[in-house]
């Protein structure tokens, strides 16, 4: 619902199962306690990439979801 009709969520999944594996992944990106530093992981995507898709990333009128995401 939220997903779709509000824009409050961020994520839609098929059951509990998929919900928790991304929980898990959500998660691996957050150092585990405020002294630690942050979780680097290796990337291999060129940092000179132009994505078009990030222009349309925000709605023009704010109160209304975004159609773009998953």
């Amino acid at each position: 619902m939220h997903t779709t009709k509000s824009g409050v969520a961020d994520g839609a999944f098929e059951n509990d199962v998929e919900c928790l594996l991304q929980m898990r992944r959500l998660i691996d990106f957050l150092p585990s306690n405020n002294e630690s530093g942050v979780p680097e992981w290796p990337a291999g995507d060129d940092i000179e990439r132009i994505d078009e898709s990030l222009d349309t990333l925000i709605p023009t009128i704010p109160t209304s979801p975004t159609t773009s995401r998953s």
